[in-house]
């Protein structure tokens, strides 16, 4: 489990001598699992990017490249089911206050393309 002090010292060993430094991957995949572990503490962004050296953008912008398949909805399997014949618990109230009571959904939809 990598410190602060852990993170600032992996990104000096990795990206001395050039003006634009290029972080490794390994370095990056490490300073996002100290910030997922730092922000489930309740930590914010900014403190964070001091802890860390980083500014808060580049801090976002790879924890959100680090998990972009978790981010990604998933599919799941659903079965459909026929209404039950003797389902007959729905109401239906007009705008001018009247209520229709004990209706299947078959005989809702054929009340309201009666009324529409």
């Amino acid at each position: 489990m990598a410190t602060a002090h852990k993170i600032r010292e992996l990104i000096a060993q990795t990206t001395t001598g050039t003006a634009r430094p290029r972080v490794p991957r390994e370095v990056r995949d490490e300073v996002c699992r100290y910030a997922g572990r730092r922000r489930k503490e309740g930590a914010a962004w900014a403190v964070i990017a001091r802890e860390t050296g980083l500014d808060v953008g580049k801090l976002q912008r790879w924890n959100a490249r680090a998990r972009p398949a978790a981010s990604v909805p998933v599919l799941r399997p659903v079965e459909v089911v026929q209404e039950p014949a003797s389902s007959k618990d729905l109401a239906l109230i007009a705008p001018g206050g009247v209520r229709v009571e004990g209706l299947g959904v078959r005989e809702a939809a054929q009340l309201l393309r009666l009324l529409a």
